[in-house]
């Protein structure tokens, strides 16, 4: 004959994560096996801190003077109105700006210009640049 035990839900839930969290820690590899897998890396670690801080005199004397140059240049730019027409007749030699103006009129289209009418022509109220 048999006997029939009965326990709450609780315990039993209890007893069923005791059980399988002890066999996930069974299941853990011992400290001899981690340290087979994975070594002690701490050369490594200093070797790699120390490449990081390595330090480069001579892009840092280079910032500086880069830095200096762009503080210098946007002061005279700021003071000297001189300073911003050569700024600005030096940008337009070097970059090439064009300005376009297109214009639709209304009525028939002429066989001639009026007289008068050049390609320098200046309406009135507009002044030429």
């Amino acid at each position: 004959m048999s006997e029939r035990t009965e326990i709450s839900f609780d315990a039993a839930l209890t007893m069923a994560l005791r059980a399988d969290a002890q066999k996930e820690l069974d299941e853990l590899p011992t400290p001899a096996q981690l340290k087979e897998r994975y070594p002690d890396t701490f050369r490594w670690d200093a070797y790699l801190k120390a490449a990081l801080h390595k330090r480069r005199p001579m892009l840092k004397w280079v910032l500086v003077a880069a830095l200096t140059l762009v503080i210098l240049t946007l002061s005279a730019l700021a003071v000297s109105a001189d300073f911003r027409k050569a700024v600005y007749t030096m940008i337009q030699k070097f970059l090439s700006i064009e300005m376009q103006l297109t214009y639709q009129v209304d009525g028939e289209p002429l066989e001639q210009l009026p007289n008068g009418y050049s390609d320098h022509y200046v309406p009135d109220g507009f002044v030429r640049d």
